[in-house]
């Protein structure tokens, strides 16, 4: 029953009260200080206030219990502030390499270890190397890089799993390495601590708590860690993440600022092409094309040959076997070449027909690095210089094969030679030459075409057979002649080729013979040997006369030799040609020639002074006398046939 106010039961006293909530406050207190303390100073105070056995006991267990709780309280409470400063860090992330150092330095003074470091993954084998270190004392630890399958770190990112050793040096789960080892003895370590860094599948590396002591790790210890690796791998992922985006970011502007280059490529590229279009539609050379392209290129550009020599111009450009060496390649591929030489760099696109090439177009690359534009440019500009080259091709073919049978109908003697076809110019050219060349068994119509190019306005050409005819109004048709000779056999890859010159045309009407002369010296030049080269018909006059079944052949040779001589005699009534004949049969001596004619030395020697006067040509060339001597012997046949068969 409650107690009756006024009763007579004796009250607890206040100073019992007051003991009470002192041993209270006196175990509060207590319970709240640190775990590891002494519990006589709590036995003491249960004494004290009457509390005393299995009683006591149990107050000072609770006591103990609620020093570790409040301790793990406290912990808990350091590590969550450690864990949310960090993530703060990692949402305000400007710098990575200062937000996983502070991480680093947080859970080394969290853990309490000696050393505590990060080793991320470098490449794609998986190598790691230490990043970030706090409490190493070696250079050499704060840089290591541990090779994949090596060491505790290549067993933490391999299994993605948690690790630890108490003792390094009897660790058997994975593969030592003797680098890595000295490195660990330098500074001492002997217990390790790893968890891996890992976003989902990929592993990014691992970070480590380290004592240069035997030491096992405890559940807490695995917990505590992995959280700052958690916070360290999203550290690392979410700065690849930005990095992979800056660089996402860099490539679109540059793919960007590319597209743009090419859209200004491609426009300046497609102008030049129209310009290029427009000069060869309106009758441009190849010459012209490359001008254009010089002035829109802003660079030096060249026109070549087939056989690489420049159209027009000069410039400093490479020897003509690297050129031909560049266009063979460039006829092979179908776009420029680059040919360096003497610190020069040049782009070389092959100007390409139907079956062989048309030349070359070389343009300055410059020292910088290819400029596409350039390329494309420059294998647009060698499409249209084929096309101008077939243009004019068909062109020059065109007249050329018009003027050709126009030229043979005059070689022919046909009476109508002032067709509409007739070309005024062709009917006011004076040949004074003539020219027959052998091409042999090799292709005579593209000889001829080359001929007429080669030509041109100084003559008229045409084929028959294997034979290239040439009408020429030139000052040296020899000389001529030989150049032409030389272009065929490079062109046809014939060094063999033979030429026959015939000098003296008096106009069309001689050209006829003259070309038949040339060509029947051209069959006499084979027996004997000759080729590759170009012969005047004139030295062959002597046997023109001795072979020729041309019935005045013998009196034009004559004539053309003794005729002064003969007219002298026939004017003064002289003894010359009877004094140089009987010169030539006494073995040129004066004084037989003297007994035969019964007049004085002197005589001989005065009449053969007037011959030598008469007569044009060297006495001391060998065959000059000997043309003489045939003449001489041809007249005195001839009249001594005339004597013995007198007319009528």
């Amino acid at each position: 029953m409650s107690p009756v106010i006024g009763s007579d039961e004796p009250r607890p006293s206040v100073d019992a009260a007051r003991s009470g909530a002192s041993l209270a406050l006196d175990l509060l207190a207590a319970s709240r200080d640190e775990p590891g303390r002494p519990g006589a100073g709590v036995r003491d105070l249960l004494a004290r206030a009457g509390v005393a056995g299995a009683e006591a006991e149990a107050v000072v267990e609770s006591v103990r219990e609620s020093q570790l709780r409040g301790a793990r309280l406290r912990r808990r409470a350091n590590e969550l502030e450690a864990l949310f400063s960090t993530a703060r860090e990692l949402v305000r992330l400007q710098d990575v390499d200062e937000v996983l150092r502070r991480l680093v330095e947080r859970a080394h003074q969290l853990m309490g270890t000696d050393v505590t470091y990060l080793s991320e993954v470098e490449n794609v084998r998986g190598d790691l190397r230490v990043r970030h270190s706090v409490g190493t004392v070696t250079p050499g630890f704060r840089d290591l890089a541990v090779p994949a399958g090596v060491g505790l770190a290549s067993l933490v990112a391999g299994t993605r799993e948690p690790a630890w050793v108490a003792r390094y040096e009897t660790m058997t789960e994975v593969g030592h390495d003797d680098r890595i080892d000295a490195a660990v003895r330098a500074e001492g370590l002997v217990s390790f601590l790893g968890v891996p860094l890992a976003v989902g599948d990929e592993v990014l590396g691992a970070l480590f708590a380290c004592n240069r002591f035997g030491y096992d790790y405890t559940p807490d210890d695995v917990l505590l860690l992995s959280a700052f690796a958690d916070h360290a791998a999203a550290v690392l992922h979410t700065a690849r993440a930005l990095a992979e985006r800056a660089a996402a970011v860099v490539r679109a502007e540059e793919a960007y600022r590319e597209l743009e280059r090419h859209l200004a490529a491609t426009e300046l590229a497609s102008g030049i092409h129209e310009e290029l279009t427009s000069a060869a539609m309106s009758g441009g050379t190849v010459v012209d094309l490359v001008v254009t392209l010089s002035q829109r290129l802003g660079r030096r550009v060249w026109a070549l040959d087939d056989q690489a020599r420049l159209l027009d111009g000069g410039g400093e450009l490479p020897s003509r076997p690297v050129l031909r060496d560049a266009v063979g390649r460039s006829q092979l591929s179908g776009h420029a070449e680059l040919v360096e030489a003497r610190g020069h760099r040049w782009l070389v696109v092959a100007i390409v027909g139907a079956d062989r090439v048309l030349g070359s177009i070389v343009a300055e690359a410059g020292s910088g690095p290819d400029d596409s534009v350039l390329r494309r440019t420059l294998e647009r500009a060698a499409q249209v210089a084929a096309l101008v080259s077939f243009k004019r091709d068909a062109v020059i073919a065109l007249r050329a094969e018009r003027r050709a049978r126009w030229l043979l109908a005059v070689v022919d003697g046909a009476d109508d030679l002032l067709s509409a076809d007739v070309e005024p110019s062709l009917l006011a050219m004076a040949p004074g030459a003539c020219a027959v060349v052998d091409v042999l068994e090799r292709d005579v119509a593209d000889a001829a075409f080359v001929a007429a190019g080669a030509v041109g306005e100084n003559g008229v050409v045409a084929r028959r057979d294997h034979r290239v005819i040439v009408a020429w109004s030139v000052a040296d048709p020899v000389a001529e002649t030989e150049r032409l000779r030389r272009l065929l056999a490079d062109r046809l890859h014939e060094s063999a080729l033979t030429a026959v010159v015939c000098t003296g045309l008096g106009g069309w009407a001689d050209l006829g013979p003259a070309v038949e002369r040339a060509t029947a010296d051209l069959r006499f030049l084979h027996p004997l040997g000759i080729e590759a080269a170009t012969v005047a018909s004139d030295s062959l006059a002597p046997y023109h006369a001795l072979t020729s079944g041309e019935p005045t052949a013998v009196i034009r040779f004559v004539d053309e030799l003794l005729g002064p001589v003969l007219a002298w005699d026939e004017r003064r009534g002289t003894a010359l040609f009877d004094t140089l004949a009987g010169f030539f049969d006494d073995g040129e001596s004066r004084h037989a020639v003297a007994r035969r004619l019964r007049i004085h030395p002197n005589t001989v020697q005065q009449r053969l002074d007037r011959i030598r006067s008469l007569l044009d040509g060297d006495w001391d060339d060998s065959e000059f006398r000997f043309r003489v001597q045939a003449a001489a012997r041809l007249e005195r046949l001839r009249r001594s046939l005339r004597d013995a068969h007198p007319a009528g």
